[in-house]
C-alpha cells in the first residue's frame, strides 16, 4: 500500500481515534465513557472516565465497561460490563468511590434506569434466540438491522433491586424501545413497538409497578421517541404524527392530565442531530428537562446546536449553544453546560459553556496534531435558483470525489469523517453538499423529494459539480463519486443517467425498488412514502425510480460494498448490480463483509472498517490514475 505509506493521514491512524459518549454530572464531577478501536483483537474497548480539571481519569477498571446511568440523589453510578461472555451491572457509589456486582445475564441488556427511589433498577432485556436449526416467522416486519430477526416476544422488562432480587416486571409481543421513570409515582413511561404495527409507529404505555398493569395514552398513530419527565411530574416526549411523510420532522410534546400539547408545533426545525459523522459511538443524551425548558439537540444548515423551549409554550425554540460545530450529547452541570461536540477538523472532544463556550479536553489531540486541511464553507444556486450549501477540501493532486450522504434526511456539515480526511491525504480534492432532501433547511427542503428520488436531487449534485469545477478549476476528467445507502442509490442513478465520472464506489446500496418494497426492513412502509405508492398499485413507476433498469447505460468503473447482515438495504440489491454489469461486460468489483450490517462504515469491526477504506482508496487511486 505504497500510496497510503506516503500520506498525512494513514490507515492506521483509525486506531488513534477516541470516541465520547453518555456524558452525566454527578455530585460535582462529570462521567463519561470513552470508546477505542483495539488493533489485533477487532473490538471496541470502552471504559467509564472522570474529567479531573482538563484530565480524563480512568474510573472503572474493566476493558468493556459502558452505558452508565446516574441515579436521582446523584450517589450512585451502575453501569454494565462485558465479562466472560455474559454482561453484569455494577453498582458504584461515587461519594465513597465502592462498587459491587449487582447482577449478571447470559442475555443483550438493551437499556438500565434507576427508580425513582434509587432502591433499585429497571432493565430491558433480549433474550438470545435458541439453537434450533429453524426459524418460524409469523410477524410483520421479518428483521430489523442490528437487532436481527423478530418478534420482540424475546424483549422482558425486569426490576433488580440493590439486594439482587430480579422481578420480572412486563413482556409480550411488543418491543420497548425506550422507557423514562416518574419520579413522583411508581410508574414508567414505554415506548412500545406493537408487533404488526409498522416499523416508523409506536405507543407509550403507562406501566404501573405496583400492579403490573399497562395502561396506553389516547395518542394519534404516529411514532413516538424520547420521553422523559419534569420533576412535577409532567410527561414529555418527542412525536410525529406522518401527516405530510414519515420523514417529517419530529415535534415536542408533552402529556398532562389525559390531554397531548405539542410545543412550538410551527417551528420549522429539526429536533436531532442529523450531520454525518463515522467517528462517534455510545449513548447519548439529546434532550432533557431543567426547571420549566426542555434543552434538545436540533441540526440547522449542517450543525447539531443545543436548543431550549418552554413547558408552558411561551416562547419559541430557541438556540441556547451554537457554533461551527455538532453537539452528540450533553448534560447540566453546575451553572453550565457539558457537551460532547465535534467539528470537520476535530473529532470529539468535551467542552463547557457558561455564557461563552470552552473547550475542556484533548482526548483526539493524535488526530488533530496531524493538521488535517479544513474544509471550505460555500452556497450555490442550483439551476432553479435555490441556494445549496456545500463544502470542498482541497487536495495536493488533480483527482476529485464527489461525496453523497444517506438518509435522505441527513446532512454533511460539522462532523467529523475519517473517510473524507484519509482520501483527502491521498491527494484527493472532497466535494460534498447539502442538495434537495437534506435535513437542516425546513421540511419544505427536505420533502421536496418525496416521490421523486433521481430528479431534484441528481440535479442539485450535477449543479453543485459544474459550480466547483467553475470555481475550484477541478479537473473534470478526474472525478470520482461515492455515497452509501441513499448516497448509494444516487451513485447509482448517476452512474446510469451520465458518464461524467471516471470511477465510483457504492455503499450499502438500493439499486431495485420493487425487490426492496417486498425485502428491506422497512421496505414497505419507506418505499410507499418515498417512492410512492406499491408495486402493485404502479410497478412502472417503481421501476423508474430504480437505478438498475438504467444500468444498461454505465460505462463507470464501479466498486460495490455490501454485507451480509444488512436488512436496511439487503444484499441482493448489490447481487442485481453486480450481475447486470458483469454480464454486460462493464468494469465492476464487489467486496462483501460477513458478520456486518447497514451500520459497517460506522460501527463496524475495526479490521472491517479499515479493509472498505483501503478498497475504496485502492479503486479511486486506479481508477483516476492517481
Amino acid at each position: 500500500m505504497h500510496f497510503l505509506q506516503m500520506v498525512q493521514l494513514k490507515l492506521n491512524d483509525f486506531y488513534k481515534l477516541r470516541f465520547i459518549g453518555n456524558l452525566n454530572f454527578v455530585s460535582g464531577k462529570l462521567y463519561f465513557e470513552i470508546f477505542r478501536p483495539v488493533a489485533g483483537q477487532d473490538n471496541y474497548e470502552s471504559g467509564i472516565y472522570r474529567l479531573d480539571g482538563r484530565s480524563a481519569t480512568r474510573y472503572t477498571a474493566g476493558v468493556e465497561d459502558r452505558d452508565m446511568v446516574a441515579d436521582n440523589r446523584g450517589e450512585l453510578l451502575a453501569y454494565t460490563a462485558e465479562e466472560d461472555k455474559k454482561t453484569a451491572i455494577y453498582v458504584k457509589n461515587v461519594m465513597m468511590g465502592e462498587q459491587r456486582k449487582l447482577w449478571q445475564t447470559e442475555h443483550e441488556i438493551k437499556n438500565i434506569g434507576w427508580s425513582s427511589n434509587s432502591k433499585g433498577l429497571f432493565v430491558t432485556l433480549k433474550k438470545k434466540e435458541g439453537d434450533d436449526e429453524f426459524r418460524i416467522v409469523e410477524n410483520y416486519p421479518i428483521y430489523l438491522n442490528g437487532e436481527g430477526f423478530l418478534p420482540f416476544a424475546n424483549i422482558e422488562l425486569l426490576f433488580i433491586s440493590l439486594k439482587g432480587k430480579v422481578e420480572n416486571i412486563i413482556k409480550g409481543d411488543f418491543g420497548i424501545s425506550d422507557f423514562a421513570v416518574n419520579p413522583l409515582k411508581s410508574e414508567l413511561a414505554l415506548i412500545i413497538k406493537p408487533d404488526n404495527y409498522g416499523v416508523f409507529n409506536s405507543k407509550i404505555g403507562i406501566l404501573s409497578i405496583k400492579s403490573g398493569e399497562m395502561t396506553f395514552l389516547d395518542l394519534p398513530k404516529g411514532n413516538y421517541t424520547n420521553p422523559g419527565y419534569f420533576d412535577d411530574g409532567t410527561l414529555y416526549f418527542l412525536t410525529s404524527r406522518h401527516e405530510r411523510s414519515i420523514s417529517q420532522s419530529m415535534k415536542l410534546a408533552i402529556w398532562r392530565e389525559g390531554e397531548l400539547r405539542e410545543i412550538a408545533k410551527h417551528e420549522d426545525i429539526s429536533l436531532e442531530n442529523s450531520v454525518n459523522s463515522d467517528s462517534r459511538m455510545g449513548k447519548a443524551r439529546s434532550i432533557k428537562a431543567k426547571g420549566d425548558y426542555v434543552y434538545l439537540i436540533a441540526t440547522v444548515r449542517g450543525r447539531a446546536g443545543i436548543y431550549r423551549t418552554k413547558k408552558d409554550g411561551t416562547i419559541g425554540i430557541e438556540p441556547v449553544v451554537t457554533g461551527d460545530f455538532s453537539v452528540d450529547s450533553f448534560d447540566f452541570g453546575n451553572d453550565c453546560i457539558y457537551f460532547i461536540a465535534q467539528n470537520l477538523n476535530t473529532p470529539q472532544e468535551i467542552y463547557k459553556f457558561d455564557g461563552k463556550t470552552e473547550r475542556v479536553t484533548s482526548i483526539n489531540k493524535k488526530i488533530e496534531n496531524l493538521g488535517l486541511q479544513r474544509a471550505e464553507k460555500f452556497n450555490f444556486n442550483a439551476s432553479d435558483g435555490m441556494s445549496i450549501e456545500g463544502w470542498f477540501m482541497k487536495g495536493k493532486g488533480k483527482g476529485t470525489i464527489v461525496q453523497i450522504h444517506g438518509g435522505p434526511r441527513t446532512s454533511y456539515g460539522e462532523g467529523f469523517l475519517f473517510e473524507f480526511h484519509l482520501l483527502n491525504s491521498i491527494g484527493l480534492n472532497i466535494l460534498f453538499s447539502n442538495p434537495r432532501g437534506s435535513d437542516g433547511y425546513g421540511d419544505d427542503f427536505a420533502l421536496s423529494i418525496k416521490g421523486k428520488y433521481g430528479e431534484r436531487d441528481y440535479q442539485d449534485i450535477m449543479d453543485f459539480l459544474s459550480y466547483a469545477v467553475d470555481r475550484y478549476k477541478i479537473h473534470e476528467k478526474e472525478v470520482g463519486v461515492i455515497g452509501g445507502s441513499y448516497g448509494g442509490f444516487m451513485v447509482n442513478w448517476i452512474i446510469g443517467h451520465t458518464n461524467r465520472f471516471k470511477a465510483a464506489v457504492t455503499d450499502r446500496s438500493i439499486g431495485d425498488h420493487i425487490v426492496d418494497y417486498f425485502s428491506g426492513d422497512i421496505g414497505p412502509e419507506f418505499d410507499e412514502d418515498q417512492v410512492g405508492g406499491t408495486p402493485y398499485e404502479n410497478i412502472e413507476h417503481f421501476w423508474e425510480k430504480s437505478p438498475l433498469k438504467y444500468m444498461k447505460n454505465c460505462k463507470t468503473p464501479l466498486l460495490i460494498i455490501h454485507s451480509y447482515e444488512d436488512y436496511r438495504c439487503p444484499i441482493w440489491q448489490a447481487y442485481e448490480l453486480y450481475t447486470q454489469l458483469k454480464i454486460q461486460g462493464s468494469k465492476v468489483k464487489m467486496v462483501l463483509f460477513k458478520g456486518e450490517n447497514h451500520d459497517l462504515s460506522r460501527a463496524g469491526k475495526p479490521k472491517n472498517r479499515i479493509k472498505r477504506l483501503e478498497e475504496i482508496s485502492k479503486w479511486f487511486v486506479k481508477n483516476l490514475n492517481l
